[in-house]
């Protein structure tokens, strides 16, 4: 019998009305008790009240942890602007249609006025380190959002620590200028990573249109701010809009809000579903940018805009290749995210609309370490000594870019220099690099050049976090939905 036949029914790939419901109505914590007894928390029957009241439990305990914060930090803003980052979970960037994809997935975003990046590189393949290099301009291993110890299963819960409370982000530099910070999010591992960095934060486990309403409502009153909007419909379970299963003809087929062929692509059926997977998630992606639409349309045009993918997501990819990198502790290969730091994951979109930022197109080489020094950099603030990135208005080439720890099985760190790429598991001193002629990785050179083997020689092992990330009980139900835990 194959582990999913082994699953319960509600937990089964093909139970596709109850993931798709689960997604859009929001956290209904385990399916038993659903249908069971509902004594722990009665609202569970109830999944829109429960959303808004898992969202005030985030909302009390958030301004509990933020009196008790030791540090603070001082900045002066000499051209203070508003502004919006926004997240989209998962998005790579050859799904984007202003980027060459066959499909029309970004209309929106593809015509955002703004310096368009498509080889952007993630600093990590999850959300948790990903998004506080993100906003603190820090590469992991310098932020300490990282594990500290190998290998890693995530799935097990083993947690990750969390980033030195002294490591100065965009919203405490801004905080501590006078803005209104705000983090609105439908993925509450980005709550983990960088929530008690802002004065507000509302988790929702919602679709685009909903985050994006509130993101506004919040905007609306505010004078002054600097808005984190993360967004999660292209992350499984998948929010998939009614008239876009009809835009991208997706088919009705078990299991494709979430995963099947995780273990193997042997099997009849697979070439159908992957097909059928792909146009499910452009479908997801087109849903996230048409909610963006209106939003990205009333801003003022002094706004400093970012957006991007926090990483990509996989899609069969490179089995082989990470087969022989990795030994998963889940027994996946080549599906989702975080386990691996192959292009399909490392690479993203992100557009950048600020002072001195060149408004065209680039496939130069950049990271999302340089989101926070450009966002500084318009706002005449300087930036912390440590920071890694660069901002976005200066030149971009032989930059060295890196991406580090993955969340299930040995750590794995990627380098780029000079159209080349190192991939290096540390523990294990396998070392494998590609020439990127084209997006993906396709054969490893015979040998791995000197100047690459220098670069992933010359980041060190880091610093340590600020103690391990803990989880209450609906958090650990929705980040179980989420394919983080089994």
């Amino acid at each position: 019998m194959s582990k999913e036949e082994r699953r319960r029914p509600w937990e089964r790939a093909d139970a596709v009305p109850v993931a798709k419901w689960r997604r859009r109505c929001g956290n209904w914590g385990t399916w038993s008790n659903i249908v069971g007894v509902t004594a722990m928390n009665p609202l569970k029957r109830f999944p829109r009240v429960n959303n808004a009241w898992v969202d005030l439990k985030h909302r009390v305990g958030h301004r509990l942890r933020r009196r008790d914060r030791a540090v603070e930090f001082e900045a002066t803003a000499t051209d203070p602007r508003n502004v919006l980052v926004v997240v989209v979970d998962c998005l790579r960037a050859d799904h984007v249609s202003g980027f060459g994809h066959d499909r029309a997935t970004t209309p929106t975003l593809d015509g955002f006025d703004a310096g368009a990046f498509s080889n952007a590189k993630a600093a990590s393949t999850w959300t948790f380190p990903s998004v506080s290099s993100l906003l603190s301009g820090r590469y992991p291993h310098q932020h300490g959002a990282r594990f500290d110890s190998d290998p890693r299963n995530l799935s097990a819960e083993e947690f990750p620590q969390r980033m030195r409370r002294d490591v100065a982000t965009v919203p405490d530099l801004l905080g501590a200028v006078g803005y209104d910070t705000g983090m609105l999010t439908a993925i509450p591992m980005a709550e983990k990573a960088v929530g008690d960095r802002f004065e507000d934060v509302s988790v929702r486990y919602t679709p685009a249109t909903e985050r994006v309403a509130a993101a506004r409502e919040w905007i609306a009153d505010r004078d002054r701010w600097f808005c984190y909007l993360h967004l999660g419909d292209p992350h499984v379970p998948l929010d998939i809009p009614d008239e876009h299963r009809t835009t991208f003809d997706v088919p009705e087929i078990d299991g494709i809000d979430d995963w099947r062929f995780r273990e193997t692509t042997d099997g009849e059926g697979f070439d159908a579903y992957r097909d059928a997977k792909l146009r499910a998630y452009d479908a997801a992606v087109r849903g996230t940018d048409d909610a963006l639409r209106e939003l990205l349309a009333t801003l003022d045009d002094d706004t400093v805009v970012a957006i991007c993918g926090d990483h990509g997501e996989a899609f069969w990819d490179h089995p082989q290749l990470e087969r022989r990198l990795n030994d998963d502790p889940r027994g996946y290969y080549a599906t989702d995210h975080g386990h691996s730091v192959f292009e399909e994951l490392a690479r993203v979109p992100l557009w950048i609309r600020a002072p001195n930022v060149d408004r065209t197109a680039s496939d130069l080489p950049v990271s999302l370490v340089d989101v926070a020094p450009t966002v500084f950099s318009a706002l005449g603030i300087d930036p912390p000594e440590a920071i890694a990135g660069r901002p976005l208005s200066e030149p971009s080439n032989g930059r060295t870019l890196l991406c580090e720890e993955i969340a299930y099985g040995y750590n794995q760190r990627a380098a780029w220099l000079d159209g080349q790429k190192a991939i290096t598991v540390p523990e294990t001193d396998d070392t494998l690099a590609f020439k990127l002629d084209t997006y993906l990785e396709e054969e490893p050179l015979n040998a791995v050049p000197r100047d690459l083997e220098d670069v992933l020689a010359s980041f060190g092992t880091g610093v340590e976090g600020a103690g391990q990330m803990d989880l209450d009980g609906d958090t650990r139900d929705r980040l179980e939905e989420l394919g983080y835990l089994e």
